[in-house]
């Protein structure tokens, strides 16, 4: 791919460890927190809030997003920053976590 920003353009986010995610279950509070850094990157939230609205319930300030959300017979509560970090409530399986993330926010 010639737009490719390793292959191309020799940059290198993840292993330069400008990028990337990592996920912490949170002790005693049935979540897991992931931290995806995307250097110079936010979180738009308006445009999430009307994507997650049609899943459940959204709040929204400017220090962050709160969504509930229910996902076949399980409800989480999913709380973006907009550093890119977020907490999902409901479970302390950080491949749960992952995949909830993924379905609703994106990868």
């Amino acid at each position: 791919d010639g737009d490719c920003p390793c292959c191309k353009q020799r940059r290198f986010e993840y292993l330069d460890g400008k990028a990337g995610s990592r996920s912490t279950s949170l002790c005693g509070r049935d979540a897991v927190q992931l931290s995806q850094k995307q250097e110079g990157q936010t979180m738009n939230f308006a445009d999430l809030a009307a994507r997650l609205a049609r899943h459940g319930e959204v709040k929204v300030n400017e220090f962050m997003l709160r969504a509930e959300l229910r996902d076949s017979d399980k409800l989480y509560e999913l709380t973006l920053f907009p550093d890119g970090r977020a907490i999902i409530k409901g479970t302390s399986d950080e491949s749960i976590a992952r995949s909830v993330f993924a379905k609703y926010v994106g990868a």
